[in-house]
Parts: structure tokens; C-alpha cells; sequence
């Protein structure tokens, strides 16, 4: 038997949007729902069926300045490459007969290593009678894909939080790492002789969740009782949080905004080294008259 391994993903496209960066992707690909019959005085169950094939995509990149466009792209098209061991050529995979919702990404900004996103999607078919074979379509042999190269990011450097109508924004030094999430409500269906999901759609998108981590342990002036600057943010109002962080390869910095952020929860941790402090918080897609959007001029949130 020839052996037949691969490396090495690549050149992804997604919806239309090249996606740089990659270090994995996976389909699972499962059926939703397992039917099994009442034992009726056999040994146990005596049927298995399955029906509703579901595939769900997983994307881990460090692509983070597209999240917006991806998460508010039109479903389409998943490809990607892989390199064939033994060989300068590639198989190249296609998510043919079928489009691809992405409702869901978390990204993480740490003082140590790269900015990285992972982003999560699931395939709708197109036609009912579509199985494993039909959408996930392997040509090999292939020339390489087109490369393209993230815009890399690492550490945040700088953060302000600015409440609404305060009339200082408050800034936490010696920044640890920001984790973002965010995630949608999705529905999807399949009906009479539909092999797979033929249906998929986002209703609407949950609240972003944010979590700053830093060490600033700097007490407030001009408050009573006197608090640190943790506890200072979170007694303040909803506000703007920007980040600023660092390019990595001489790249430009670039700033992380969010919009319309409450944080609700504050976890300070003391013990032998520095102490960290922890906030946690939640932003809403709607400020007064303001509304926003994903992808707009109105973002919740984006790095530019």
C-alpha cells in the first residue's frame, strides 16, 4: 500500500476571505441525532440508526485583525491545502455542495506568544441527497495554494478603560493577556429524505465576553474609601476599553477597541509571587441610540 500522508494545511479560504496563519482546521463530521430501539426481551438494544449528518469547523489561525469580516461574512466556500509527504505537490480540499456558517470565535492576547483566534463554524448542505463523500471533496497531485501572511500581533502593551460620561479613562499597567468571546445563536434543521443538515442560520449574536488579566496593584486617588485600580473599573460605568498592542516583525501596532463593555466581575489572587488581578465583562449591541453592528462603521468591537 503507497504511502499516503499530509502536512502542513494551508492557503485556507473561507466564505471568500483568505485566512492566514493557519495552524489547524478540523471537520467533525457526526450524525445529530442516534435513534435506538426499546430493548423488547433481547439481550439490550437491538437497532441502531443514525440521520442528520452535522458538520461542524474548527479554525485555529493567528489571522486576528479579520475577525470581523469572517464572523460577518456571506456563507460559501471552505478550501485549504495540505502538502503530500514525499512529493513538492498537495491534496487540496474543498468543502464542495455545501456552505459554511461561522457563528463563533475566541481570541487570546498574551504578554508571551502570539495573538491567536480560533474561530468556529458548521456546513449546510445543498442538496438533500449530499453524504460525507459529496461534500468533502480531495483532489490530489495539486500546485501549491496562494500564500498569504497575518498581520501577527502579540503582547498588549497599553490598556484604558473609559467609562461613559467619567471624566478620566482609567488604565491598568503591567497587562497579562486579554481573552475575547464571542458566539451566536444558531438554528439548524433537516426534514423528509435530507441525508445532512440542509438548513443552517444565525439568529442573532450573544454578548462579547471580555477578561483582562493584569498585575497593577495602584490604589486610586480621590476616592472614598480609597480603592485599587481594579476596583475602580469595576465600579465604573459601561465604557470603552482600547488595547493597544504590539506588531510583531516590525509590523505596526495595531489597537483592540471594544465598545459598550460592563465588567461584572473582579478576581484578585494573592499568594508568594506578583499578585494578578482579574476583570470580566460583557458588552451589549446596544447603547442608548447607538446600534452596533459586526462588520459596520458601528463595530462592537475591532483592531485597526
Amino acid at each position: 500500500m503507497a504511502n499516503k500522508r499530509v502536512f502542513q494545511a494551508q492557503a485556507l479560504t473561507v466564505n471568500g476571505v483568505a485566512v492566514a496563519g493557519l495552524s489547524r482546521i478540523s471537520i467533525d463530521a457526526s450524525y445529530r441525532d442516534i435513534i435506538r430501539s426499546r430493548p423488547d426481551g433481547a439481550v439490550g438494544v437491538e437497532d441502531v440508526d443514525r440521520t442528520g449528518l452535522v458538520f461542524n469547523v474548527t479554525i485555529e489561525c493567528t489571522d486576528v485583525t479579520k475577525v470581523n469580516e469572517l464572523l460577518a461574512s456571506t456563507p460559501g466556500t471552505l478550501m485549504f491545502y495540505a502538502r503530500e509527504s514525499g512529493a513538492a505537490t498537495y491534496h487540496k480540499y474543498t468543502t464542495a455542495g455545501s456552505i459554511c456558517v461561522l457563528h463563533g470565535a475566541d481570541l487570546r492576547f498574551a504578554k508571551n506568544a502570539d495573538a491567536v483566534m480560533t474561530l468556529r463554524g458548521r456546513l449546510a448542505v445543498t442538496s438533500g441527497t449530499s453524504d460525507l463523500k459529496d461534500i468533502f471533496v480531495v483532489d490530489d497531485a495539486e500546485a501549491a495554494g496562494t500564500l498569504v501572511y497575518p498581520v501577527r500581533l502579540q503582547r498588549p502593551n497599553t490598556a484604558s478603560y473609559d467609562p461613559d460620561g467619567a471624566a478620566a479613562a482609567i488604565a491598568p499597567l503591567h497587562l497579562e493577556s486579554l481573552d475575547m468571546s464571542i458566539d451566536a445563536v444558531v438554528i439548524d434543521d433537516y426534514a423528509d429524505a435530507d441525508i445532512a443538515v440542509t438548513a443552517c442560520d444565525v439568529v442573532g449574536w450573544n454578548p462579547l465576553r471580555t477578561s483582562l488579566v493584569h498585575k497593577d496593584a495602584s490604589m486610586q486617588s480621590g476616592t472614598a474609601p480609597q480603592r485599587d485600580i481594579t476596583g475602580e473599573i469595576m465600579n465604573a460605568a459601561r465604557g470603552v476599553l482600547t488595547v493597544v498592542l504590539l506588531g510583531r516583525g516590525g509590523a505596526a501596532n495595531k489597537t483592540l477597541t471594544i465598545n459598550n463593555l460592563l465588567f461584572n466581575s473582579a478576581r484578585p489572587d494573592f499568594g508568594a509571587e506578583y499578585a494578578t488581578f482579574t476583570l470580566a465583562g460583557e458588552s451589549g449591541w446596544k447603547n442608548g441610540a447607538t446600534v452596533y453592528q459586526m462588520n459596520s462603521a458601528t463595530k462592537l468591537f475591532s483592531i485597526a
